[in-house]
């Protein structure tokens, strides 16, 4: 821990954590001339940077591979605008535009045998149109059914029971040839990435999330729009923020909050924007305990992991023979929507996919099977061709909750070697071998314990996000404020969400001045 020696120990307000949500906060508090005093505002960070869960490193010198945050979900509308779209405006993002998916494999024989080489898993379009249209329509469903159900209906509903009654997979199944309907009704898992939480008992990470992802995740009132993916990194994003804090200095890096450290600093004003996850796992960082209605709040939101496995590679060997010839013709536009030159977000036609979809048996899967039940099954792997993206020879795959887990007890050149070996089954011959390997291990962090948060079936209510909205007060005055997406009502597990949440409490305290 970092001692400071500053001529001011008691400071107006002091943020704790330097992840958007606190920077959030803090640079909205500079911009009033009470806060451009000595003394009136301090950042606290834990981490050597800032940015939270937001973060890049660089593989093989000069490879930037953005380890947390890539995607702004809904970039809005002129009405309602998402206010991360305004940050560095100019900055390049774009939608996904084409996708191969690969068969899911049938029984224990993925692979076809034709004389001396293997066949191509690649589905054609005109099925694999109809298998991702299957996913965003069921997306789609589960957006408009949640807002309208009761709320304590929804609570009590698995998000994995609004799945199996959907109509929507029965009626793309009956479209599908039945050699197909495997790996539609293997898709769903695809909600279990986006979420960070689990469908199953068997995805939990937790004891307290057995009971699966609860309906009441999408009965949010969230941006509309696009769903983008930032082509350069959401840390120019974060430092854009924090700018100013840091020409005032007034962001102290490597500084772990203890309990036997509180009075180093006392404050009028507090807002603690540190992870959920932190908290969840019983880190002591205030005293006296904090009220029960916050420690049940923690204690019934989930807190989910979402890893990546980046494999980098000296070239895009995909882009080459023999290996594109087995996937050119099967690419798959993600998007079919027009363009709309006032979005100010880039569309493309699909010349390279910008993911491939498909299956490993290497780790556990689940699939919703036309009686209404779940068996075991392959697990969906959703790999991001980030060349397309952002220049950069990796390949980017995603695995979340307890296959999250799994894979940040393996080395990283373990967890390669799995989505190495799908991709052989996928492509029926052999990629070249990663140059460098590198996985996050979010669960791992000491200092954030996971990724973002998700709403459990029969525990979580939206009361317990919104409760972290109310200040904690003490006997002398001071308030202890909560910023974080795990707050937000409607943007939670979003990086705008824990912006906005930062801006709130900012707006509090401010408006508490003026009042006062």
């Amino acid at each position: 821990m970092t001692r400071l020696t500053h001529e001011h120990h008691h400071y107006d307000t002091i943020v704790i954590g330097a992840g958007v949500a606190g920077l959030a906060c803090a640079s909205r508090l500079l911009q009033h001339p009470k806060y451009q005093q000595p003394g009136a505002l301090l950042v606290l960070e834990a981490r050597t940077r800032i940015g939270g869960r937001v973060n890049a490193v660089h593989v093989n010198g000069s490879i930037r591979i953005d380890t947390g945050a890539n995607w702004i979900h809904g970039i809005g509308t002129a009405d309602k605008p998402n206010p991360l779209m305004s940050i560095l405006p100019h900055k390049r993002c774009r939608e996904l535009a084409g996708a191969v998916v690969f068969k899911a494999p049938e029984g224990s024989a993925l692979l076809t045998q034709v004389g001396s080489s293997q066949v191509s898993q690649a589905i054609a379009p005109e099925i694999a149109g109809p298998l991702l249209g299957g996913v965003f329509g069921l997306l789609d469903e589960l957006h408009a059914v949640a807002p309208a159900s009761d709320p304590a209906k929804a609570k009590a509903t698995t998000l994995l029971d609004s799945i199996v009654i959907s109509d929507t997979l029965t009626d793309i199944e009956a479209q599908l040839p039945e050699q197909y309907h495997r790996t539609l009704r293997s898709m769903p898992q695809f909600v279990e990435n986006m979420e960070a939480g689990p469908l199953t008992a068997s995805s939990a990470e937790q004891e307290k999330g057995r009971a699966g992802l609860g309906l009441l995740e999408f009965a949010i009132d969230d941006f509309e729009g696009e769903q983008v993916f930032l082509q350069d990194g959401y840390s120019a994003v974060a430092e854009e923020i924090a700018k100013d804090l840091i020409a005032a200095d007034l962001i102290k890096l490597g500084c772990e909050i203890h309990r036997r450290s509180r009075r180093m600093h006392d404050s009028t004003w507090g807002a603690a924007a540190s992870s959920m996850g932190q908290s969840g796992h019983g880190v002591p960082l205030f005293q006296p305990p904090l009220p029960e209605r916050i420690t049940q709040a923690i204690n019934s939101l989930g807190f989910g992991t979402l890893d990546k496995i980046f494999l980098v590679y000296d070239k895009p060997w995909w882009l080459e023979e023999p290996y594109l010839s087995r996937y050119r013709d099967r690419i798959v536009n993600r998007s079919d929507s027009e363009d709309d030159e006032r979005s100010g977000v880039d569309r493309v036609e699909p010349k390279a996919p910008d993911s491939f979809m498909g299956f490993t048996e290497e780790l556990p899967g689940l699939a919703v099977v036309s009686d209404g039940k779940v068996s075991t099954g392959p697990r969906l792997l959703s790999c991001i061709n980030l060349h397309a993206l952002t220049n950069y020879p990796v390949l980017s795959t995603f695995v979340s909750c307890s296959n999250a887990v799994r894979v940040e007890s393996m080395s990283d050149v373990e967890a390669g070697a799995i989505v190495h070996r799908a991709l052989t089954q996928w492509l029926g011959i052999e990629p070249p071998r990663a140059s460098a390997v590198h996985v996050t291990r979010w669960a791992q962090d000491e200092y954030s314990k996971g990724s973002y948060s998700h709403m459990i079936a029969g525990l979580s209510e939206t009361e317990h996000r919104e409760t972290f909205q109310t200040p904690i007060v003490n006997s002398l005055g001071a308030e202890l404020r909560f910023a974080g997406e795990h707050t937000s009502r409607n943007h939670f597990a979003t990086v705008h969400g824990a912006l906005i949440s930062g801006y709130r409490e900012a707006d509090a305290i401010l408006a508490n001045i003026e009042s006062g």
